[in-house]
């Protein structure tokens, strides 16, 4: 006589079942995030060494983002792309924004083909698709003390010049790309650029891979940081406008956006802030965030 499974033996089964189920599905989760942290991890480090390929053929000086009146702007994955010939590198499976989309009381501006005649302009979905890793330039959008000078007029629209990368105090801790929540000018500036579209809760481990985002640095290397976001603004029309994103290791604020700690800032080039005088990188850094022009600047929870 054939004996088959009682009810009892089958709902225990089951019970094995959800309960290995819900172990196992979580660690899947997590390794499936890794693998995309690595992927971009991996990007990030070519980006980098694409600008030092970039460097050595321009006099050492590192690429400028300039616009044209009337016409658009031109970004640094274009001028980089004879040096990284794949646009794909700029994007991310972790950040799918794109032009027009919501974000607070705004749209996201990523419009991809507002681009001056004969500079490269990315095609199909990329046209419109908001770029995951931006480029170091400074502590302040606008203000300058990293990669770039501080923007200002020319003839025939704005620039951010490049600077001379033998300025560089300290090239394995100066940022050069990262992840970023931004829009078309595609920087990781921490007031006004890096969390401009991020629209999660305010709390560190709410943003990309946990908080732990991926930069390259002017040396070459490229390394995951824990970082941390405060409210600088929370009048912001947009919210993350008024977001800052930070290393969560204090000590190498200095040396994460400043090419040099006494090198000359303008925050009166940032929003708001039009009365500020100019200032040596790391005292605009220290006066900032420890809330001396006025405004509170608070930290989010973990």
């Amino acid at each position: 006589m054939k004996r088959a499974f009682t009810l009892i033996e089958l709902l225990v089964v089951i019970a094995i079942i959800a309960i290995l189920a819900a172990i196992l599905f979580p660690v899947f989760a997590q390794a499936k995030l890794a693998a995309k942290k690595t992927a971009a991890l991996n990007s990030v480090k070519e980006i980098g060494l694409g600008m030092n390929l970039y460097v050595g053929d321009w006099d050492d000086t590192t690429p400028i983002v300039f616009s044209i009146n009337g016409q658009g702007s031109v970004d640094v994955y274009q001028t980089m792309q004879p040096y990284i010939k794949n646009m794909d590198l700029f994007f991310s499976s972790e950040w799918t924004q794109k032009n027009g989309a919501s974000v607070g009381g705004g749209s996201a501006s990523c419009d991809n083909t507002k681009t001056p005649d004969g500079y490269f302009v990315p095609t199909g979905d990329n046209a419109k698709r908001c770029i995951s890793f931006g480029y170091n330039w400074g502590f302040g959008v606008w203000a300058g003390g990293a990669l770039v000078g501080p923007e200002q007029a020319w003839s025939n629209g704005r620039v951010t010049s490049g600077i001379s990368m033998t300025a560089v105090d300290e090239p394995t801790k100066l940022a050069a790309f990262g992840d970023e929540y931004n829009g078309r000018r595609y920087t990781i500036s921490a007031i006004g650029s890096d969390l401009e579209y991020y629209t999660g809760p305010k709390k560190n481990t709410s943003l990309r891979y946990g908080g732990s985002f991926n930069f390259s640095f002017v040396d070459g290397h490229a390394k995951a940081m824990r970082v941390n976001g405060y409210t600088f603004n929370p009048a912001a029309a947009i919210p993350g406008e008024g977001y800052v994103m930070m290393p969560a290791d204090k000590s190498i604020w200095h040396n994460f956006w400043c090419s040099s700690e006494s090198g000359t800032v303008k925050p009166s080039n940032l929003p708001g802030m039009s009365g500020l005088p100019d200032m040596p990188c790391g005292q605009f850094i220290d006066v900032t965030m420890s809330g001396g022009l006025g405004i509170p600047v608070v930290p989010w929870t973990n």
